[in-house]
């Protein structure tokens, strides 16, 4: 990225369905795919498998796109169910995948506007423009709302293909 762009944004990246792959862990503590199971059996069954979060492998081409994100100083920026249990995980599976100096934030998914400008405000970032890789659409307006550019994530080739247009020089 050239250094007006670093100035001008600050990348966030989701980790379920972007990094991690959430459906499959789901299917391997369930046995069954998350599209079959009511929120209310959902969560409490993964909340009762060990490690769960912590557990979880890479999406298939996730590596590939933190290749290119890590380039450029990502926060991860990630929903938590209810409950206490998994944010420790999160937060151990990104230090040991990710390193310990990435930058992790954990909040309830509809909060994650308001998350990551706390963080900039927080850091002395306010001008920077936050990008937010995520596969979830419902992020996108109160993302874009808040003044934010979102990238809804498909695949890496596609999400990497939107930071290119934005000008990352990868």
């Amino acid at each position: 990225m050239s250094g007006s762009l670093s100035r001008k944004y600050q990348l966030f990246v989701d980790l379920d369905g972007v990094l991690v792959d959430f459906e499959t862990g789901v299917r391997r503590a369930t046995g069954k795919e998350p599209s079959e199971l009511h929120s209310r059996s959902m969560w409490p069954a993964i909340a009762g498998t060990k490690d769960f979060y912590d557990r979880l492998g890479w999406m298939p081409d996730g590596r590939d796109l933190w290749q290119v994100a890590k380039d450029f100083q990502p926060v991860i920026l990630t929903g938590l169910p209810m409950g206490k249990w998994a944010e420790p995980q999160k937060r151990s599976w990104c230090e040991r995948e990710l390193g310990p100096d990435i930058p992790v934030i954990t909040g309830m998914s509809r909060r994650k506007a308001e998350l990551a400008l706390t963080w900039l405000e927080e850091n002395r970032m306010p001008d920077k423009t936050p990008i937010l890789i995520d596969d979830r659409l419902k992020i996108k307006e109160p993302w874009e709302a808040a003044g934010g550019i979102f990238i809804l994530h498909l695949s890496a080739a596609g999400s990497i293909e939107e930071l290119k247009g934005l000008g990352f020089l990868i």
